[in-house]
Order: structure tokens, then sequence, then C-alpha cells
């Protein structure tokens, strides 16, 4: 008799044991890394012409920004929608706008129609 609940005893902890390994490999849901904040990096001023908008990525073709480094061209910039919320979003476009190089790239934080 004793046998038989050592036996069962052992098979229990054997699975528990099985159930800890097979979550300890395993990655925590849930968890978000915190991107590092944009409000101290400098401010760039550009005009350029819309070419698309991309759900968050608008590209534009522009003069450059000789401060950044961006010389002129076509590029892609991250944009919110609160940044294009009322500003003219029309392929041909003409545009101002601020925007900041991130660690993640370029990021639009103004926009606004140029006459």
């Amino acid at each position: 008799m004793n046998f038989r609940y050592f036996i069962a005893a052992f098979a229990v902890l054997s699975l528990t044991a099985c159930g800890q390994a097979s979550q300890d490999g395993r990655s925590k849901p849930g968890v978000v890394e915190a991107m590092p904040s944009t409000e101290s990096l400098p401010a760039y001023d550009a005009q350029g012409v819309i070419s698309s908008l991309d759900g968050q990525i608008l590209t534009l073709d522009h003069d450059g920004a000789s401060a950044a480094g961006l010389k002129p061209g076509r590029n892609q910039f991250k944009v919110y929608a609160d940044t294009i919320a009322e500003a003219p979003i029309t392929p041909g476009s003409r545009v101002k706008f601020q925007f900041k190089k991130t660690p993640t790239g370029l990021e639009l934080f103004k926009l606004e129609p140029r006459d």
C-alpha cells in the first residue's frame, strides 16, 4: 500500500515539475518596452510636397534640412494622428513641416500648408 502512495506522489511531482519547466522557458506576455522620450531632441524645419500617406508613414519630397544633415529628396516620416488632424495630406499638397531625428527614424511633429 505504501508503495502505491509513493508511485502516485512521484507521478504528481513529476507532472508538476514538467509544467514549471515549460513555463520558465517562455517570455512574459504583456511586457512592453518603454520608448525613450523625443522631447529633448532638436527640431528641424523644412518644406516640401506630400507624396503619400500609408498608415503612420508620410512620404515627402522635400528641400532638405542642412542643420539635420538631411539632403533634398524623398523621405519617409513617422507621423501621428494629432499632427495630421488639420493638415493637408492630399498628395501634391505643398507643406511646411518640423521633424526630429529619433533612434527609430525621422518623426514629423508639425505639418501645415505652405503658400
